[in-house]
C-alpha cells in the first residue's frame, strides 16, 4: 500500500490508524493519564499562542515524509481551513506516551513526554518553553 492507498482507506474506516513503514497500523485506545496530560498541555499552550496566528490542535493527522502519525498535540503556525484534516504549516508537535522521531519536519519543534513524568514538572517545563 503506498500513501495515497492509505489516505484513501483511511478515510473509510471507523477508527484511526497511522501509516508506518508502508502499512496501517491501528492507534491504540488512550488511557486517563494520557488523556489527562493532553487536556493540561493543550490548556497550557492555548493561551500562549493566542493572538500570535497559531492554533493548538488535537487529533490531527500529520505526514512525515512516506508516513502519517497522529500525536497528541500540534501548534500550526500557516492559514486556516476549517475543513482541513492535516496542519497546513506545523510550528511544534507533542507526543505523549509515544516515542518517535519528529526530526524528518523540517523546522518543527517537538517534544515527546510520558505520563510516568511527575505531571508538575512536565508542565512546568512546557510552561518555561512557551513564553
Amino acid at each position: 500500500m503506498n500513501l495515497g492507498e492509505f489516505l484513501i482507506w483511511e478515510s473509510q474506516q471507523p477508527v484511526r490508524y497511522e501509516f508506518v513503514d508502508s502499512r496501517p497500523v491501528p492507534l491504540e485506545s488512550s488511557t486517563q493519564a494520557r488523556s489527562s496530560l493532553i487536556v493540561d498541555i493543550v490548556t497550557l499552550l492555548r493561551p500562549a499562542v493566542r493572538e500570535t496566528g497559531m492554533r493548538v490542535l488535537i487529533n490531527i493527522r500529520v505526514p512525515v515524509g512516506d508516513e502519517v502519525r497522529y500525536p497528541a498535540v500540534v501548534i500550526d503556525a500557516g492559514p486556516y481551513f476549517p475543513s482541513a484534516t492535516e496542519p497546513t504549516q506545523p510550528f511544534a508537535v507533542i507526543d505523549v506516551d509515544r516515542q518517535r522521531d519528529w526530526s524528518a519536519l523540517s523546522g518543527v519543534q517537538f517534544l515527546s513526554l510520558m505520563t510516568g513524568d511527575d505531571p508538575e514538572e512536565v508542565l512546568t517545563f512546557i510552561s518555561a518553553r512557551t513564553k
